[in-house]
């Protein structure tokens, strides 16, 4: 054994910036939400499914240049622990105009509203993940949407909300710093701060799908 073997054994680089920057499981979140959305999940599935559609994203949890440094820290830890392109793989739609106006459409104004959101700006991502891969714990900053919409105005702020689009099935779980969210219904809806670690994966038998809508609310 040479003397860097320690060094690559070790696991604990995530937890060690977890503890440096305060964060602990001992300390409760409450959630916010769930919201209840009315959506028909079919209708988005075929959406994203459709054999015509060319404006999918692929891209695994690697560490990105342009993110923030805790991001970054964040990034690199996981690809530590081993997170790769085989097991935090997802697949997404909404990065074009025009599948931003069908998303849209699809959610409709009724359940923006449920949100307290303005459509007109929100960014909106539909994601597939299929058995065997999630989202390793990490936290969200606004940085894409702040390019494309800038600052809130007066007595406004920007939220991130996670919407659960399919019905709950084996091995699927949304973790939202101490809350474990599973057995959900379509549309439940939770907010995620900025800065709140959260981590969701699917284990199960069948594709997970989610909606993430980021924008300005009251």
């Amino acid at each position: 054994m040479n003397k860097y073997s320690k060094i690559f054994e070790y696991d604990g680089y995530y937890q060690d910036f977890l503890n440096d920057e305060g964060i602990s499981l001992e300390n409760h979140h409450e959630l916010i939400g769930p919201y209840k959305m009315d959506l028909d999940h079919e209708a988005f599935i075929n959406f994203f499914t459709d054999e015509d559609h060319r404006t999918y994203q692929t891209k695994h949890y690697v560490p990105r240049p342009f993110y923030p440094r805790p991001d970054m820290i964040q990034a690199v830890c996981l690809m530590h622990l081993g997170y790769n392109e085989h097991n935090s793989f997802e697949r997404s739609v909404g990065h074009t105009p025009a599948d931003t106006e069908s998303l849209r459409k699809l959610i409709g104004e009724e359940n923006f509203a449920k949100i307290k959101m303005d459509p007109s700006t929100c960014l909106i991502r539909m994601l597939q993940y299929t058995p065997g891969n999630g989202i390793p714990l990490h936290t969200d900053s606004y940085n894409g949407f702040q390019a494309l919409y800038g600052q809130p105005a007066e007595g406004k702020r920007i939220a991130r909300f996670c919407c659960l689009l399919k019905p709950w099935d084996w091995g699927q779980f949304l973790q939202i710093h101490d809350n474990m969210i599973h057995h959900w219904d379509v549309g439940d809806t939770y907010e995620i701060p900025a800065g709140v670690y959260h981590t969701s994966a699917n284990f199960g038998i069948s594709k997970k799908y989610t909606l993430t809508l980021t924008g300005f609310v009251e």
